[in-house]
């Protein structure tokens, strides 16, 4: 399996736009690797015709660019779960799905991040990890730009960290002030400020994300 990419390259000289790329962690990759890229290709081509028929007929493109535009972000996340199934996506190839999205998705593409398609801070990447949590919890923890600074802290983006996150959702949920998401990446940056995680044991890691968690309660107290 292989996932197809449109770049532009420079061959002697001249520039080739949108030449199909297929990008695999296979070394090598099979004319049947190929029929199943093109076939995913046009699977993700219709999804976001679907989405730019949805998302006007709903009025959420309407929120690019402005407070609420979350709803629409979370929207779209929540269609990219199609990537979690092996049979659509290899689970070694996923991450050239995100740079993938890109070349459908018209007017649903955020200028501001066009930099980061294809990386580990990917726009649609973020969608797609936005729409994991609850919506009543997404929007209650803070708004799109909130939410992109979490996604895009080293520190809040280790593994024991994201484990620990997921682990204490109801509690973080208990916290019916809206918008805490900032005050939390602030309290956590605070805590591991100029710490090498590397050098820390899980177990250190954890006692300072409970007493970020028990900060953070203290300023947000729950109902």
């Amino acid at each position: 399996m292989a996932v197809l990419i449109r770049e532009s390259r420079e061959i002697d000289g001249k520039v080739y736009k949108d030449l199909k790329v297929y990008r695999s962690e296979n070394l090598l990759i099979t004319a049947q690797d190929e029929a199943e890229a093109l076939q995913l290709d046009k699977y993700i081509a219709a999804l976001f015709s679907d989405l730019a028929r949805e998302t006007k007929a709903n009025k959420l493109i309407e929120l690019k660019n402005k407070p609420g535009v979350i709803e629409l972000w979370y929207y779209i996340g929540q269609r990219l779960k199609f990537v979690d199934n092996a049979k659509v996506v290899h689970p070694n190839d996923r991450k050239y799905i995100w740079q993938a999205l890109w070349q459908h998705a018209g007017d649903l593409v955020p200028g501001e991040m066009k930099t980061r398609a294809g990386t580990n801070r990917d726009h649609f990447l973020y969608c797609y990890r936005l729409a994991s949590f609850e919506k009543e919890f997404v929007m209650s923890a803070g708004n799109w730009r909130a939410w992109q600074d979490f996604f895009d802290s080293p520190i809040l983006s280790n593994r024991i960290i994201l484990v620990w996150f997921e682990k204490n959702i109801s509690e973080l949920n208990r916290i019916k002030t809206k918008n805490w998401l900032r005050n939390f990446i602030k309290i956590v940056r605070n805590e591991f400020q100029n710490i090498d995680l590397s050098f820390l044991s899980e177990k250190e890691i954890i006692n300072k994300l409970d007493r970020a968690l028990y900060d953070l309660i203290e300023k947000h107290p729950p109902c």
